[in-house]
């Protein structure tokens, strides 16, 4: 990767002993896909295994959910799922999109919240992390993840404040939305990372994860000849180590070691931060 910037900070970072925690989301995939959807999502599934990445598909709870999970019982097992909202449907009135009304209540919210988990509890390696459609956070949406048994919420990285519930955050998009969707290009992506790493060495921060964020169904032919150069290149830098998300979690840190490049041995960790001060 050609990126000036970005390999300056890098220098820092081996030069501090650190190592930058990399995880993966990937957005969208559900049981009522079509044979264009099956066959970019083992696309993916293809990507993560070749460069032996972990990556968390966040499922849509909709659908016949039996097609999904033969195919994930096939993958990889770096391949986990998470729940990705309750059915992705906006509810909400205004431009700024959300499954939940501002004026539902708790329980509303926990009634909907157990539907959709049932929908995919069953499916190959589910973890119970909600990611939120739209990256909305309702006001009682943290409370009641907590209650209800959930590891962690995962939103975008840029969401500030306090939830109450461990945050494990994305913050490298693939894609551009505005004025549709589309590969966001190599310097805007690699000056992100840049900011993200910088962010959390000024800071002190050095494990807080960084996410990568995809979208299968949307990606360009720019967006997957990227991913898979990316996925490549990092295992390849000494400076990286590939996390699952189930490493992440405070009660599931210990199941396995990351998969990373070879290179200097990492620092003992602290409790993961998922977001940079």
């Amino acid at each position: 990767m050609r990126n000036l910037g970005l390999i300056l900070e890098l220098t820092r970072w081996r030069r501090a002993g650190h190592v930058a925690r990399l995880w993966w989301r990937d957005d969208d995939a559900a049981g009522s896909a079509t044979t264009l959807d099956r066959l970019l999502l083992d696309r993916l599934i293809v990507v993560a295994g070749k460069t032996g990445c972990p990556v968390t598909l966040a499922v849509v709870p909709s659908g016949d959910m039996s097609g999904l999970a033969a195919r994930l019982a096939a993958a990889p097992a770096q391949v986990g799922v998470a729940q990705h909202g309750v059915d992705h449907t906006n509810r909400r009135e205004g431009p700024v999109a959300g499954e939940f009304p501002h004026d539902w209540t708790a329980a509303q919210v926990r009634e909907a919240l157990a539907r959709g988990w049932a929908g995919i509890a069953t499916l190959p390696r589910a973890i119970k992390v909600y990611m939120p459609p739209w990256n909305d956070v309702h006001p009682a949406l943290a409370e009641v993840l907590a209650g209800e048994g959930y590891a962690a919420l995962s939103a975008n990285g840029e969401l500030d404040g306090e939830t109450g519930l461990p945050r494990l955050d994305s913050h490298l998009d693939l894609m551009r939305w505005r004025g549709g969707a589309r590969f966001r290009g190599r310097r805007r992506f690699l000056s992100k990372l840049t900011t993200e790493l910088r962010r959390r060495r000024l800071a002190g921060h050095w494990d807080a994860p960084v996410g990568l964020l995809t979208h299968h169904l949307t990606h360009d032919t720019g967006a997957w000849t990227f991913l898979g150069e990316f996925l490549t290149w990092t295992r390849a830098r000494p400076e990286f180590a590939w996390t699952s998300l189930p490493q992440l979690l405070p009660a599931g840190s210990q199941e396995a070691p990351p998969t990373k490049a070879a290179g200097r041995p990492r620092r003992a960790t602290r409790r993961p931060l998922a977001h940079a001060a």
